[in-house]
């Protein structure tokens, strides 16, 4: 089955409102529009695109248009507002010392690189304060295309997303 349709089925079957997905060139994300349309759920799309001009951004800007048009939020994380956490992060990385990395090597040991895009784009939306107190379906991939998806509980106290339940896992 289809990953994309296999997260809208578990969102549907498990009363949950928000799909969030990552997309590079907005392929995926129009598909998963077209595949919502009428639905009762709300899309979130995180762009690959954060810290590029919009000159060098990979997202098709006529599909981020399309998007916009049907009540879609595009979410592109700036980086720029949280530089010195996100370079301290990546020195604690590098020493084995940073909590959120050594969360998302153990997500990515256990379930794949997809579980781990799905963490670090629901974690990028809790950062932005575009996600608070809620239950989500997250959709990522390893490459092109969406691969994994999972059920993610976020909460305002939590320091990052809880992985409920994996839906698939279709990595190659």
């Amino acid at each position: 089955m289809d990953v994309l349709k296999e997260a809208v089925d578990a969102a549907k079957k498990n009363n949950i409102l928000t799909l969030v997905v990552a997309s590079t060139s907005g392929n995926t994300a129009s598909k998963l529009f077209d595949m919502t349309r009428g639905e009762k759920l709300k899309l979130i799309v995180v762009t690959h695109d954060e810290g590029r001009p919009e000159t060098d951004r990979r997202f098709n800007e006529d599909i981020r248009r399309r998007l916009l048009a049907g009540n879609v939020t595009v979410y592109t994380h700036n980086p720029r507002l949280l530089f010195f956490q996100k370079v301290l992060r990546k020195i604690m990385g590098k020493f084995g010392l940073s909590a959120w990395h050594n969360h998302l090597n153990e997500v990515k040991e256990k379930y794949g690189t997809g579980i781990k895009v799905c963490h670090i784009i629901l974690q990028m939306l809790m950062e932005g304060k575009a996600l608070r107190d809620e239950r989500v379906v997250a959709v990522a991939g390893k490459k092109s295309g969406a691969d994994s998806a999972g059920i993610f509980v976020i909460k305002p106290k939590s320091k990052w997303p809880i992985l409920e339940k994996v839906i698939t896992i279709n990595e190659a």
